[in-house]
């Protein structure tokens, strides 16, 4: 399995919409936001959601883009308790997003990671956990156990 780098510190988005919560989020993501490719990898996670919102519903969306310079797969978390107006499937706003980075040679553990997420984030539970942990590396730590129990 490819390493994982669950770069989740629990940042407040300020932004209110998708395209600018998406760039606010690797921004704010330590493991992104030194990348010499960050434009393109908002580029390529913006293009993804003009062809298909990934607003799975429940105020979750899970964005995801390819990331030519990344070796690991890259997980981050940004919380917004306001809401990002998302085009979601249920029309409600979003409060988790989840934005996945993943190198293109990695395609297996890819979908692997995205459906492990989708399946924990349509438990009621987990996503309160998340909304309500207030300690990034608890949030870390509870990540990583939850991806543990679903390999």
């Amino acid at each position: 399995m490819m390493d994982i780098v669950f770069d989740c510190n629990l940042c407040e988005l300020d932004a209110t919409d998708k395209v600018n919560a998406i760039k606010e989020l690797t921004q704010k993501t330590e493991s992104l936001k030194s990348l010499s490719s960050l434009k393109q990898f908002q580029a390529s996670v913006i293009k993804r959601e003009e062809e298909m919102s990934t607003g799975l519903g429940e105020g979750v969306a899970v964005a995801h883009g390819y990331c030519q310079e990344s070796k690991k797969l890259i997980v981050a978390l940004g919380i917004s308790h306001k809401g990002i107006e998302y085009n979601s499937i249920d029309n409600k706003p979003v409060h988790i997003l989840f934005l996945v980075a993943n190198p293109p040679d990695s395609q297996n553990e890819y979908l692997h990671l995205l459906s492990s997420i989708v399946r924990l984030l349509r438990k009621e539970a987990f996503r309160e956990k998340i909304l309500n942990t207030a300690t990034p590396v608890l949030l870390n730590s509870q990540l990583k156990k939850y991806m543990n129990i679903i390999k």
